[in-house]
């Protein structure tokens, strides 16, 4: 742990309630699509990608659960590895937990299903005090406005 972890772990990530207010007002998940899931490993599996360890993040409503669970299953299928499943509430004290849980294997990348506020507040605590690198996250976030072309 850096000297900049360690010092940051004590600062809370929580955004201010007006932010996390907008988050909250955003569309839930909706099922996540076969074409999306096809695109999201067919970047992953380029060769010029060098991905072959992923960590899967999701937050616990259904349509987050199930294309983590979806991603995870063709993932393994095609050989890659799956260092991390984890999940997180959408309130939470400090997202401390899931946040080490997902950096600790060091993966090449982190592949996320999520809620938006959940993920807006455990993004904030991965980008302040965790060995995390944003360039590697990959999400399936349909969200239902998506699904409905608007």
């Amino acid at each position: 742990m850096t000297g900049r972890q360690s010092r940051d772990l004590a600062r809370s990530p929580l955004m201010p309630a007006a932010q996390a207010a907008q988050y909250a007002a955003a569309s839930p998940p909706a099922p996540h699509t076969e074409a999306e899931l096809r695109s999201l490993l067919a970047l992953l599996r380029a060769p010029a990608a060098g991905i072959s360890t992923v960590a899967v993040g999701h937050s616990r409503d259904g349509a987050s659960r199930a294309a983590a669970e979806a991603f995870t299953a063709a993932w393994q299928a095609g050989g890659g590895t799956v260092v991390a499943v984890v999940d997180w509430p959408e309130q939470a004290a400090s997202w401390l937990r899931s946040a080490v849980r997902l950096t600790a294997q060091s993966p090449d990348a982190w592949v996320i299903a999520a809620a938006p506020l959940g993920w807006a507040q455990l993004c904030r605590r991965l980008k302040l005090s965790m060995d995390w690198d944003p360039h590697r996250t990959f999400l399936l976030a349909c969200r239902e406005t998506d699904v409905n072309g608007v």
